[in-house]
């Protein structure tokens, strides 16, 4: 599992206080805090940490030796990035690091401070990367108190919300900046009738009735979130100028998960299509493996693949649409609306971020 992902479970679970696998050490007098995703809840967060230190005086190494010690500490780190993203709007996106801060390889040693790193793909103030665990081992297992969150992760936060009591809402994962309605404004008319998609075949257009229905009020009133395919019509891997295909897609229908998560996902999910299993208990997702199509109003990804809740539903690629008018394996922007469950829409490059469609076409 990703990082991503397991940030999006491990929040999920302390929301709905489920068990954390491994437990969670001190849970009760963390509840005490109010961890409500304020920016003034890093400084409770301090408050708690200085706190265990004097009470309990903890050794760092044999600390972190304990998994119900180092689920404490991650999910705090996992809420200090999820608080500058909602201040960001931009859900975080989690990296393994090494010390030095390349990419960890597998099996290889790494500082615990450094376990966890975040960033925030796409911001228009883009802080760079933060280790969210750095201060909040110095606040624990130090007596510097110049070292904490509070002002650590404060000034990644935009000025006007340092220190705010009020709780911050959800961050979208598609952190790039984008007012879809307003770029839909801006296009002449020409542009948008562009932008309409272009009647694919007999065939295709059945079995998608309703998503062509659809689709035109919800690339006018929905919002922008990431996707990714899991399986699509070998037409879209050569550019053509017309035309287009069917291709199956995993998505967030809430639209707070950040990119790297629902690949992580994907990929799962293939290679459960190279070789499909039935499971009696999952007979929907089964039959999607065996080459069903999914539900008009999209098939959950099973809580065995992702906790965190996902869906995968079927779209219409149109050639004009993609950039360099072919679709490559990764994420890309899409359209979903809560009044069209299962609607997924490919968001036309045309109106892309110019910063996203350079880094798509680099």
């Amino acid at each position: 599992m990703s990082p991503s992902l397991a940030a999006l479970c491990c929040l999920q679970l302390w929301k709905q206080r489920a068990a954390i696998p491994g437990g969670l050490a001190f849970e009760p007098l963390l509840r005490l805090i109010a961890l409500d995703h304020s920016p003034a809840s890093l400084a409770r967060i301090d408050t708690f940490l200085e706190a265990l230190r004097t009470a309990k005086k903890p050794q760092r190494d044999a600390f972190i030796a304990e998994r119900a010690s180092r689920n404490l500490l991650d999910l705090l780190a996992i809420y200090v990035g999820d608080v500058i993203g909602r201040a960001l709007r931009c859900a975080p996106e989690w990296l393994a690091r090494a010390p030095d801060g390349a990419a960890s390889p597998p099996g290889e040693a790494r500082s615990f401070e450094h376990s966890l790193v975040c960033n925030f793909p796409g911001t228009a103030t883009c802080p760079g990367e933060y280790a969210p665990l750095t201060p909040i081992c110095a606040r624990l297992f130090t007596a510097n108190r110049d070292h904490g969150v509070a002002s650590s992760a404060g000034a990644l936060l935009p000025a006007a919300l340092r220190g705010s009591r009020a709780p911050l809402p959800p961050a979208p994962g598609f952190g790039y900046p984008l007012r879809l309605q307003e770029a839909l404004a801006r296009c002449s008319s020409l542009e948008r009738t562009a932008l309409d998609l272009a009647p694919p075949s007999p065939a295709a257009h059945g079995a998608l009735s309703s998503f062509f229905a659809a689709a035109p009020e919800v690339l006018r009133s929905g919002h922008v979130a990431w996707g990714v395919a899991v399986q699509v019509d070998e037409a879209l891997v050569r550019p053509r100028a017309e035309g287009g295909g069917l291709g199956d897609v995993v998505y967030d229908p809430l639209g707070r998960a950040p990119a790297t998560a629902l690949e992580d996902v994907s990929e799962v999910l293939r290679a459960l299509q190279d070789q499909p299993v039935a499971e009696p208990s999952l007979p929907e997702f089964s039959a999607w493996l065996a080459g069903a199509r999914p539900a008009a109003s999209g098939l959950d990804v099973p809580a065995l693949i992702s906790p965190y809740p996902l869906k995968i539903a079927e779209t219409w690629f149109a050639h004009r649409h993609l950039p360099g008018a072919v679709l490559t394996p990764r994420a890309f922007p899409v359209v979903t609306s809560k009044d069209h469950p299962g609607v997924v829409l490919f968001l036309p490059a045309k109106l892309w971020p110019a910063g996203l469609l350079q880094a798509w076409c680099a």
